[in-house]
């Protein structure tokens, strides 16, 4: 995969195709860094297998039932990418979940136990019965450039300001998107998440400050919930996978998100499925 500037310059002369100069120079603005978890080459990344934890850590549990196990990322391989907004600079992370249905969806905020990330030192881990095992599989980390799905607000947006803007951006996005990842499962590190439904930081903000999430609609947002959204961006994009046994819907993805401010620890999940 070709590293960030050519993908850049590629990207403007996909919207050179069209959109006038003003729009182009909006979405090379959005378009953020990511990294795709893929069947290819690139820097291995190990999902399923073997638990992780801090020595000192209990095994993670919710509502009596121990978590699984999904994988862990050592974001100081990824570094030879560069900077990628959103993700660590560097150590270790172990990503728990309690996936067995019934599951947590994370539309509420007393669901946050039904997922645990863990840093620093990471060590094997004897996982306790009624754990779920994930065989592990062995994927390869590549840089690419995202864009938002349309049904992002920056670009719900521009269709208000750019009537028809919208149904040729959806065909631009689709193409990209076969162009930067070709092969489905679509798992990925920080940019722009893959959507299902709607987008991910309005629910991430309701559930995790205890408001309700009601209904098939996006919550609706004051002005000081616009400026929260934008601080939550997504860490670990996780798709349905029948090499690791995973079916979260049809389709279906689990999202763990972060703030900047905040440490790992206290990322949010959520799940959209159809």
């Amino acid at each position: 995969m070709d590293d960030f500037d050519a993908q850049r310059r590629r990207l403007s002369t996909f919207l050179g195709l069209l959109f006038t100069p003003e729009i182009i120079s909006v979405l090379l603005s959005l378009a953020r860094p990511a990294v795709r978890l893929g069947a290819g080459g690139g820097v291995p990344v190990r999902l399923g297998g073997a638990p992780l934890l801090p020595a000192a850590a209990a095994w993670p549990a919710w509502r009596g039932r121990p978590l699984d196990f999904l994988g862990a990322v050592d974001f100081t391989e990824l570094a030879v990418f560069g900077a990628i907004p959103g993700l660590p600079q560097g150590g270790p992370a172990a990503f728990y979940y309690a996936s067995e249905i019934p599951r947590p969806w994370g539309d509420a905020s007393g669901q946050r136990d039904g997922w645990r990330v863990f840093t620093g030192d990471l060590y094997p881990a004897e996982p306790p019965p009624g754990a779920l095992f994930y065989p592990p599989t062995e994927l390869g980390a590549t840089p690419f450039l995202s864009l938002p799905s349309p049904q992002e607000m920056v670009v719900q947006r521009l269709e208000r300001v750019h009537r028809g803007f919208l149904a040729e951006y959806e065909q631009l996005h689709a193409v990209w998107s076969r162009h930067v990842t070709s092969e489905a499962p679509a798992h990925q590190l920080g940019g722009w998440p893959d959507l299902v439904q709607r987008p991910i930081g309005p629910d991430c903000l309701y559930a995790s400050t205890g408001r309700p999430l009601d209904g098939l609609d996006a919550p609706e947002l004051s002005e000081d919930d616009l400026a929260a959204v934008d601080d939550w961006r997504l860490l670990l994009q996780l798709d349905s996978d029948h090499r690791l046994g995973w079916y979260w819907g049809d389709p279906g993805r689990v999202y763990f998100c972060s703030r900047q401010s905040d440490p790992l620890e206290r990322a949010w999940l959520t799940v959209q499925a159809t």
